[in-house]
């Protein structure tokens, strides 16, 4: 069931163009994610929530109640957790039983406390509680795992994973795509150029049979480098180099340090060159290098995630069926 659905949409703010060329469907059980800027995720929000109407373009949204989360909203901070949470069921005519569902949200130790003196990650969690109280059909969220701790973003995929039994749809938005891929399913990147974008990044099917990687061995017998066109230069680039790889919209991007360069090579043709020193198939549209990989966290039985040496922020996924051949790689 479509509950928003958007078509070409435009948004000017003081004719300048904020969002241009979005199409988007949002049904019933939608999990979606957008890599976007603060600005950009203000004004989509807007539009969704029919705060505000598109310069052009065409909105359809049936009775649906929408409720949203920017970065810098605020809570009550001279409130307790259960005071917070009465006050806003009270607004929101809600019938919940809140005691039921403090454990979901992991709110038990917390819950006679000011909210002055939580941390960041139990005031997410408090916030998505509040959200829920209005029962809505779409929840939109700005950043939500920013600034949070491994344990903080565990416990906020627990409480996340409660609220998509009652069907809610979703929609996250953020600047690190690696976050998005934790929260959604279907994800997309706006560029300010070509508008909305949806990705290669969508769920890989959890059949083992799906692909039989062979573990190679790593001998680096002759000199490979990694080409990259720029304009009218090729850039070389040694394994060693390379961070990882990632496929964005069909096209291999080698990331080093901060930056990305896009390569003619396929993921399939870089993973057969490159597995042979050192990289390994962590997902579909990555390819990491394994003397790269200081941590691997597991937020739940399904879900995997890599952290970069020297690049705490970036969180590459590992799929499951992919952990046991990983294992066997670096043997541990």
């Amino acid at each position: 069931m479509t509950l928003i659905s958007l078509e070409n949409v435009m948004k000017q703010e003081e004719n300048r163009t904020v969002l241009k060329n979005i199409t988007l469907v949002i049904e019933r059980t939608s999990q979606i994610g957008i890599k976007m800027s603060s600005e950009e995720s203000v004004e989509l929000f807007k539009l969704l929530s029919g705060e505000t109407p598109p310069t052009s373009g065409d909105i359809r949204r049936g009775r649906v109640k929408v409720v949203s989360e920017n970065r810098d909203d605020g809570l009550y901070d001279t409130l307790s957790v259960q005071g917070y949470l009465k006050f806003f069921k009270e607004i929101a005519g809600s019938s919940l039983a809140l005691e039921k569902y403090i454990a979901a949200f992991s709110l038990l130790d917390i819950w006679k406390t000011k909210i002055s003196k939580l941390t960041a990650d139990q005031k997410k969690r408090v916030s998505l509680f509040r959200m829920a109280l209005f029962s809505p059909d779409v929840m939109l969220i700005e950043n939500p795992l920013h600034n949070l701790t491994s344990e903080g973003i565990e416990l906020y995929l627990k409480a996340l994973k409660h609220l998509r039994s009652t069907t809610i749809a979703t929609l996250f938005t953020s600047n690190s795509i690696e976050d998005l891929l934790l929260l959604s399913d279907d994800i997309y990147r706006y560029n300010r150029l070509t508008g909305l974008e949806r990705t290669d990044l969508a769920n890989e099917t959890e059949s083992v049979s799906e692909e039989n990687h062979e573990i190679n061995e790593i001998k680096p017998n002759k000199v490979f480098k990694v080409t990259c066109k720029l304009a009218d230069k090729t850039i070389f680039f040694s394994p060693n180099d390379i961070d990882f790889v990632e496929s964005i919209n069909s096209v291999s991007n080698i990331r080093i340090n901060d930056e990305f360069f896009p390569s003619d090579l396929t993921m399939n043709e870089l993973e057969e060159k490159l597995s042979k020193f050192g990289f390994f198939r962590c997902h579909r549209s990555y390819l990491v290098n394994l003397q790269r990989v200081s941590e691997l966290i597991s937020y739940s039985k399904n879900s995997y995630t890599l952290i970069l040496k020297g690049h705490p922020d970036v969180k590459l996924p590992l799929s499951r069926n992919r952990l046991e051949e990983m294992k066997q790689l670096i043997e541990f």
